[in-house]
């Protein structure tokens, strides 16, 4: 008879001074490595899918971690690269010491956000977004830095203006991205 009766479900409520309650949920299993890139790629597939919508043609091979388009004097590149091969000198008096961005930033993997225009600024200086290993979802925290940092050159860049707007820019990152870990599709890979 123990067999048939249903499964032992435990939950955990939350009492509020004001009588009512709310159901603790579990914090979601930290995403193994293996996991979180197939999520940064996730997140880099739906920023290619909004640059192609907007004209932009890739001007490079198809990579699994790097973006770069063209239109209309308008170049981006988009990758999610290891801070630890970005370095910059820094001078105190006499010396000088080499600075990575992995110590910087405290973490494996960044974001690089370069645009480039064919006229006399050039290309700017590139902006690098930390991926912290404890994002809830790093497809969406790709897609939302990428595309926040494109809306705020709209602002300063004439020709990234005429190849889109900031308002496309806005409304792109509010459309919802459910992107849910599923373990059986994902691969685990060893930490």
């Amino acid at each position: 008879m123990s067999n048939m009766l249903p499964a032992r479900i435990e939950r955990v409520w939350l009492g509020w001074a004001r009588g009512s309650a709310v159901e603790q949920k579990a914090k979601p299993k930290p995403l193994s490595s293996g996991q979180r890139h197939y999520m940064y790629r996730l997140g880099l597939m739906a920023v290619d899918r909004f640059l192609k919508e907007r004209g932009f043609r890739p001007n490079i091979e198809e990579s699994n971690n790097r973006l770069s388009y063209e239109k209309r004097g308008v170049l981006i590149d988009v990758a999610v690269v290891e801070p630890d091969r970005i370095a910059y000198v820094s001078a105190t008096g006499w010396g000088a010491k080499v600075v990575t961005a992995k110590e910087a930033m405290r973490c494996d993997y960044v974001v690089q956000i370069m645009v480039s225009t064919n006229d006399a600024q050039g290309t700017r200086s590139p902006v690098f977004v930390p991926l912290h290993k404890d994002l809830e979802n790093p497809a969406r925290h790709v897609v939302t830095s990428v595309l926040g940092t494109l809306a705020i050159a709209c602002d300063r860049i004439q020709k990234l203006q005429d190849a889109f707007t900031k308002e496309e820019v806005r409304q792109a990152e509010a459309i919802p991205l459910d992107l849910k870990v599923d373990d059986s599709f994902i691969p685990l890979l060893p930490e």
